[in-house]
């Protein structure tokens, strides 16, 4: 797995949890470049896009034929992405040239390179659109968090971050920044318009992903280590309850209408599925492919895309509402 941990101890967990008894549908897309890590989904619903870490490309795929129809050069080891611009362009983080990329995803090709320095990894866009953050694991234990005007295409402003930043969420009512702090085991939250740290919150062991309830009121951080889910309250900025998931927890969605919450459990190669309100702590899951890495809700709230680095594969399964319950 790249850039990741050793495997958590827990292994008892995975074997405790039920299991969906069937799903409507379940296909795969195969053949997506080589070492896929990311996703994303267009505002439309209709393409996704993944990022091949393998072969330096940003894919494109045609949902509604399962298809890959687009590939793009990038940088050098691409990792996390974000679309902006109503989805015209993507903007990805390439860990070894120290770049964000552009992308127009509509003339397939690349328009700009915004140089970061040290080793960027993910790229998070406000709910306004006009400004990304990006995660950079610095070239020392100490990381950094860049903000980028999308529309002046450069770095307005660099802080020091602590130690592996590997991803950030942004709030969509205060926008505040969440950063993961994957090796202090703690959530840093950022004021971006004060460029400054108004809080720490530690949270599991080796935390990795990070969503946010549409309401803004929860943070859910998937901890790969400790094989876990902390659950943040995001007024009080503490943590409300820590609750086992599978092995090796990685991505986490939260469902467009807010009532479910979906967690990537890589080394158990399944998906932990959660009432986001919290009326039920016994997680319900759904088997994937091998090395499962990130995961997005479609905006049917039930359509669920996961993407696995070992397989070179999305899968794409169909998660009544109800099936949390």
């Amino acid at each position: 797995m790249l850039g990741r941990r050793g495997i958590p101890v827990l292994l008892f967990l995975v074997f405790l949890a039920p299991v969906f008894s069937q799903t409507k549908q379940t296909y795969r897309i195969k053949k997506v470049g080589k070492s896929p890590n990311f996703i994303a989904l267009s505002p439309d619903g209709g393409r996704m896009y993944a990022t091949s870490f393998g072969t330096d490309e940003l894919i494109g795929i045609d949902l509604s034929e399962g298809v890959v129809d687009q590939i793009i050069k990038v940088g050098a080891s691409p990792l996390g992405f974000a679309l902006a611009e109503e989805g015209k362009i993507a903007l990805v983080a390439c860990k070894d040239t120290g770049v964000v990329t552009i992308v127009d995803l509509e003339n397939s090709h690349v328009v700009d390179d915004i140089n970061v320095g040290g080793y960027p990894n993910s790229v998070t866009v406000s709910p306004r659109g006009y400004r990304a953050y990006v995660t950079d694991y610095g070239r020392s234990r100490e990381g950094r968090l860049h903000i980028v005007d999308i529309r002046d295409r450069k770095v307005t402003a660099t802080m020091k971050m602590g130690a592996a930043p590997f991803t950030a969420a942004v709030s969509p009512i205060t926008e505040m920044v969440y950063v993961i702090m994957g090796g202090d085991n703690e959530v840093w939250i950022v004021d971006p318009e004060r460029l400054v740290v108004v809080e720490k919150i530690a949270v599991g062991e080796a935390p990795d992903g990070i969503a946010i309830t549409p309401n803004g009121k929860k943070v859910f951080v998937a901890n790969s280590r400790s094989n876990n889910l902390s659950v943040v309250d995001a007024q009080m900025m503490r943590p409300i309850v820590t609750i086992p998931v599978g092995k090796m927890p990685f991505g986490v969605a939260v469902s467009p209408d807010g009532n479910r919450v979906f967690v990537v459990n890589s080394a158990s190669r399944n998906v932990s599925v959660l009432p986001a309100d919290l009326s039920s702590l016994e997680a319900k899951t759904f088997k994937v492919d091998k090395g499962p890495t990130n995961i997005i809700v479609g905006p049917d709230n039930r359509t669920v895309y996961v993407v696995n680095e070992l397989s070179n594969s999305i899968v794409v399964a169909d998660i009544p509402p109800n099936s949390s319950q």
